[in-house]
């Protein structure tokens, strides 16, 4: 076990690509039942196909009563350019950083932390298994073809990044289909890493 084991996680999330990395207090993570809700109406094209989104994953409710336990979280990003988290290419990223959560939840667990869980953004679905008919573990047909590297994902959980990242100082900007890249040129994915 490392001597300093949050210097050692940090520069772990550095050497694996994060363009930043900061440790909180877990009780700087809101919550928002609204958030989650968003990936039903107006709708995610991911939601119901993984069980890592909703309607499968925990309620924001729980998801809350779960930060209660852990004292501190390693939250990082990824900062990527307006354009391409406009395209088909923020997949590829959304792996990045799912596979980074995991890589850092396991980095987590070699320091220490018992009981280290990592979140990440985007629908594992739509990035790990785009090609298959269904979820293997919805399905009742199997185990997740990516235990690996497949998270929860943040927004079904109702984590609001944007207050999250201004409270870490990260700029942020809500970017939408129809955000100008040259106006916004850049932008961020991100993940979480619960310590205890």
């Amino acid at each position: 076990m490392p001597n300093d084991p949050e210097k050692s996680l940090l520069q772990h999330a550095a050497a694996l690509g994060a363009s930043d990395a900061r440790m909180i207090a877990s009780a700087g993570i809101r919550v928002e039942e609204e958030l989650a809700r968003i990936c039903r109406d107006p709708g995610c094209p991911g939601y119901g196909q993984g069980a890592n989104c909703p309607p499968h994953v925990m309620p924001p409710a729980a998801f809350r009563e779960l930060l209660r336990t852990y004292p501190q979280a390693l939250v990082f990003k990824f900062d990527v350019p307006t354009e391409v988290l406009l395209g088909d290419d923020r997949f590829e990223v959304a792996r990045i950083v799912h596979e980074t959560a995991a890589g850092l939840e396991r980095q987590a667990l070699a320091c220490g932390y018992a009981a280290a869980r990592g979140f990440a953004a985007s629908s594992c679905k739509r990035i790990f298994c785009p090609q298959e008919k269904d979820c293997r573990v919805l399905s009742g047909k199997g185990n997740c073809r990516h235990p690996e590297a497949a998270r929860p994902s943040i927004s079904g959980l109702g984590v609001n990044f944007f207050e999250l990242s201004r409270t870490v100082g990260w700029p942020i900007q809500r970017i939408t289909s129809e955000s100008d890249p040259e106006a916004i040129p850049m932008g961020l994915m991100a993940g979480i890493v619960l310590l205890a």
